[in-house]
């Protein structure tokens, strides 16, 4: 057997319907709905259609999968884009009166028309979309929790529990059938969670490499602690109990693409992110160099970008090939190599990430000593490790400072207190949710529509003072998006 490629997308947005436009309403998931989903589903259906063999996973949360799945989504969106295009066709005066700068200027315009035919072909239904690739085995979507909350500094266990499960829920009711695979927010890990992944199911989930116990366990309660982890850890996915199994990043991978000095994504041929033209607030000019002022930026030049993607496209699968070819030197075993990003990285900041991955792709699938496989395939194929995980993150030297420092841990008081309420209020919910409808085998939008207006008379009405009463999704999968439709929040 050959070396295993294990490539996980997370993919996560807050809830913006309805939130305003720029930069952080709509128009956040609209950029990304074009910058990212787009591009990356073209490319894998483009190695469908070639019979490229390889397979990623791709995680969908819930509040994004709710969110693009709305008509409110798919209306805006088609209204965003038009907009766009005259706000293109505006540029021109602003740009330097050049052929190139011309050009640049109409190959946008082409692939907005181009983005605009995909999404008509696909009626607006990415998550349709990304569900038809997954019947095909070119991918694996893993689910998360309901509100993307950081588990590890949940207050009690019945809340993991409903996040995990309303997750698992709004997975079937959208992509008909149950989810295998999780994501946990942040990669943070608490023990025991691999517990209530079981009781739904749940296979697998994806954690940082320095999760594995092999040591002392530092207090990350305190806010403080730095902790290490084997070499080997990463090169096999290992079996925590209760039947679910563990992946951990390769730190490599991870750093090849992430990293602010070795990584891909800076090199001076790719498109700027953070210097955007006024108008259309599109971006015309390349990096550069790092050192390059914003204001000194060359123009962009796609064909140079194309080629630059296509050599590290072909670097980082050699890579893979020959850190499996020197493992299995030296142990006997090519092993598995897991790399996760966010799939937001590859598009919406990376402009040319979605061609990069199916290059990569197209790379390996000519390699001898590595494939790109689904995390189900490796569990199928190999006998795990038992191992044991520590509480840990992806976040700085794997601990929560990230999420809880002397600037948040007042929110972390108001979470875990609205938790404790919306514990006490459950049953009641629960019993207005079954009088509904909404827990019947096939819940209909109707049913939908009454089980959020019941969870928004009782959990509102007692949170209504508080920044997370969006809890009562955890309660309600499905119901963001009647929510949206229909302006109940509003009574």
């Amino acid at each position: 057997m050959n070396g295993r490629f294990v490539l996980v997308l997370h993919s996560h947005l807050p809830y913006v319907l309805g939130k305003g436009q720029w930069p952080f309403g709509e128009e956040w998931l609209h950029e990304i709905a074009l910058d990212t989903y787009l591009p990356l589903l073209e490319e894998l259906e483009g190695l469908d259609r070639d019979n490229v063999p390889g397979t990623i996973a791709v995680g969908i949360t819930p509040i994004l999968m709710e969110q693009l799945k709305s008509p409110v989504f798919v209306d805006d969106f088609r209204v965003w884009m038009d907009v766009k295009r005259k706000a293109l066709e505006q540029d021109m005066p602003s740009l330097p009166a050049t052929p190139e700068a011309r050009a640049l200027n109409r190959f946008y315009r082409e692939e907005l028309a181009h983005r605009l035919a995909q999404f008509n072909a696909l009626e607006g239904d990415l998550v349709g979309a990304f569900a038809g690739l997954q019947e095909r085995g070119r991918v694996e979507v893993l689910t998360s929790t309901a509100t993307h909350g950081y588990m590890p500094l949940f207050s009690n266990d019945e809340s993991r529990r409903l996040q995990i499960k309303a997750g698992a829920a709004t997975y079937e009711h959208w992509m008909g059938r149950k989810p295998v695979a999780f994501w946990l927010p942040e990669c943070g890990y608490i023990p025991g969670i691999e517990r209530l992944l079981a009781e739904q199911g749940l296979r697998y989930f994806v954690a940082d490499a320095a999760a594995l116990e092999t040591g002392g366990t530092p207090d990350f309660r305190s806010g403080r602690g730095i902790i290490s982890t084997s070499a080997d850890a990463p090169w096999t996915p290992w079996n925590i109990g209760s039947g679910v199994a563990v992946f951990l990043r390769n730190p490599a991978t991870s750093e090849q693409v992430w990293s602010r000095d070795l990584g891909y994504p800076g090199n001076g041929a790719y498109r700027e992110f953070h210097r955007r033209i006024d108008g259309s607030g599109w971006q015309y000019w390349r990096i550069t160099s790092k050192q390059t002022d914003m204001g000194a930026k060359d123009l962009y030049r796609p064909d140079e970008a194309r080629q630059c993607t296509a050599e590290h496209a072909a670097h980082f699968a050699s890579l893979l090939s020959d850190l499996a070819v020197q493992r299995e030197r030296s142990t006997g075993d090519p092993g598995v190599i897991v790399a996760a990003y966010d799939t937001e990285l590859f598009g919406h900041w990376w402009y040319e990430g979605p061609q990069w991955i199916a290059a990569v792709l197209r790379n390996l699938a000519t390699k001898e000593s590595i494939s790109a496989v689904a995390p189900t395939t490796v569990l199928a194929e190999r006998d795990l490790p038992l191992g044991r995980l520590r509480e840990s993150s992806w976040g700085t030297g794997g601990g929560h400072d990230t999420w809880m420092n002397s600037e948040t841990s007042w929110i972390w008081d108001m979470i875990h207190s609205d938790q404790r309420r919306f514990i006490r209020l459950l049953p009641s919910i629960a019993t207005s949710a079954d009088s509904s409808g909404f827990c019947q085998a096939s819940p209909a939008l109707t049913a939908t529509h009454c089980c959020a207006r019941s969870c928004l008379k009782k959990v509102l009405t007692g949170l209504s003072s508080s920044p997370r009463a969006r809890l009562v999704h955890t309660a309600c999968p499905g119901s963001w998006n009647t929510i949206a439709r229909s302006k109940t929040c509003s009574r």
